[in-house]
Order: structure tokens, then sequence, then C-alpha cells
């Protein structure tokens, strides 16, 4: 069956359907002409949006239909992540050619269904609309403790930069679909993990100064932090920890393997900063609660310092931040 068959109408009532609710209290949701929601009590409301294209984020002939839904609410659950806060309600507009097959339809509800639960998200309304390609929008609220909230702009000068897991996996992980390599990992890229939990924990430890989540690479995250706290940094690049299949196709493209963990994005790892002699601490807490890695790939200088890097052979460059941009960068 095809998408026009059905109607909007009957494609809103098929995809409410599958549905499933966490529990979580709303007054009025999918069915009326907004959500009626319970502000949070004694909290800081978090909102986020994030639209994915076909042809600019992800391609029909690589990813699954699952695969394209997982991703596209992963990424806005990550936004909140990186806040120190929950994810509870989303929004969900969606774009379909008129020919497209209901299959795909459901099955890319499935793969965000799954994403909401896995996250304990509440997917309480949007929009359907006919497009010439896929597009999927969606507004994700949060909410975060005021004494918990971490913004960008907090890193002070003598503070240790921080990452969580592993980087490049995700760059690495297109490359493998492009240039259809024999190694394993493309999952990094097609449907990452947002911190949720580890978000949480850094926040309510009340040592990170500032955190940001890594979207468009660790080279450009830095730069956001310094600009938003008003620092310089000096990053190292022998510290920074690269997902187990960054080797191997950096090997087959003849890259080099730190390209993808500086500039390659899409990682959805956390970037954050706090006093150098609590990241033991943290590092423990995090290994006991979340079973995730933390490294320190930097430090936080003055200003007039700027932001460079550090190379293997000790020399120090200017970093620059060539993260994914959607108005500079080819698709």
């Amino acid at each position: 069956m095809l998408v026009k068959e059905l109607g909007e109408f009957g494609l809103i009532k098929r995809l409410s359907a599958g549905i499933v609710s966490t529990g979580r209290p709303v007054i009025a949701g999918i069915g009326d002409d907004c959500a009626a929601l319970y502000p949070p009590e004694g909290k800081v409301q978090l909102v986020t949006t994030d639209m994915l294209v076909e042809g600019v984020h992800f391609r029909t002939s690589t990813a699954t239909p699952f695969q394209i839904g997982w991703k596209s609410l992963a990424v806005n659950v990550s936004d909140i992540a990186a806040m120190g806060g929950e994810p509870t309600y989303a929004f969900v507009s969606i774009g379909f050619p008129r020919d497209a097959k209901v299959e795909f339809v459901d099955e890319l509800y499935s793969g965000m269904s799954k994403m909401a639960e896995a996250c304990s998200v509440d997917i309480v309304g949007g929009d359907t609309v006919s497009a010439p390609q896929v597009i999927v929008n969606i507004v994700l609220l949060g909410e975060v403790e005021a004494e918990n909230l971490v913004l960008r702009s907090g890193a002070r000068i003598g503070d240790a930069l921080v990452v969580t897991g592993e980087l490049g996996g995700s760059d690495a992980g297109l490359a493998i679909l492009e240039h259809d390599l024999p190694i394993e990992g493309k999952e990094r890229h097609l449907m990452p993990a947002p911190r949720v939990r580890e978000g949480r924990l850094l926040a309510r430890s009340g040592y990170v100064t500032s955190m940001i989540d890594i979207s468009d690479g660790l080279a450009s995250e830095v730069h956001h932090i310094c600009e938003m706290s008003g620092t310089g940094a000096e990053v190292y690049m022998d510290k920074i920890p690269l997902a187990d299949n960054v080797q191997k196709v950096a090997e087959n493209t003849g890259r080099d393997p730190y390209d993808l963990a500086l500039y390659g994005g899409e990682d959805y790892e956390l970037l954050f900063t706090c006093k150098p002699d609590k990241v033991p601490l943290l590092s423990e807490e995090m290994q006991k609660e979340c079973v995730t890695s933390l490294t320190t790939v930097g430090r936080i200088v003055d200003i007039s310092n700027s932001i460079i890097i550090e190379d293997e052979s000790g020399r120090s460059v200017s970093l620059t931040p060539r993260g994914y941009n959607h108005f500079t960068s080819a698709i």
C-alpha cells in the first residue's frame, strides 16, 4: 500500500496506534489541536529540535527506515543529555513522497518508537506532509533540576577537557557504507546511543562546569565551549580515544585516523570540563553506573593562548573548527 492510498488522516491514525506510552501524565496527546502537558514542577524546561533530510543526513540506499527513525530521535535526545537533562515529550513532523510505501513509514516510526522507549520519551504530537523526499523534524522537550543545568559557558581556566566513550566511530561507519568496506562498525553511524544516563550523572555530580554533545566533531565542539566561556584550550592528539573501527577505515581510505575524531562528527558522545582532580572520581562513578569510559583530552587555558592542538610529535598548531557546516560543507 502507498501513503497516498491511505491518506493523511489514515496515516496519522495508523502511526498513532503503534505509539507506546511511558506512563508519564498527559492531559491531551495526539488527536487534539495541541498537546496539553503538565509543566515540570520545580524544574527547568528544555526544548530542542533537529531536522533530518534525505540526501543530506541519510540515504535510503544505505540506511533502513528503522535506522532513520531511531537516529532522528536519538540526535535530539543527545542535546537534552548535554544539558544534564532527561527527555520527556516528542513532537514528530514527517514529510514523505506521495508514492512512499506505508511499510516504509511503519518501519521508520518503529525505529523512532524503540528509541523513545529506550529513553523514556512520549511521542505526543506532530504533523505529516507530502514532500519530494523523506524529511523528519522533531521537537523534543526535556527537564532538569535548576541546580543541575549545565551550559556550554561555564568552563574555567585550568579545567580538564574530558570526553565520554570513543570518537571517530560514526564517521568511520559512514565511510564503511559509502565505500562498501568489509569492516564492522557501521552501526555507530546508523544508530547512535545518546548519553542520557552519563549526562545525568555528570550534572548531578556538581563538578562539571560546561558540557556539549559531540555532533559536529571534537574540534568544533571545543571551539563552541571556548567561545561561550571566553577561554582558550589545548587538546592533546595522542590522548583522543579512537573507536575500534577508526584505524582500519583510515588505512583503507588514506585518511588520518585522528581526522575522523576531530572533524567527522555524529559520535554523540559528551565533551565536558571540570577540575582535573575530579576526573578520577567521575571516571570511577561513570564506570560503575554506566560502564562508560572517560578520557581527558586537553585543558582549558587563557583566551590569549587561543585554541591549539598538540600533535603526536609534540608540535602545537592551531586547531581549526572544521566540523560539518550545512551551508559551507559539500553533501
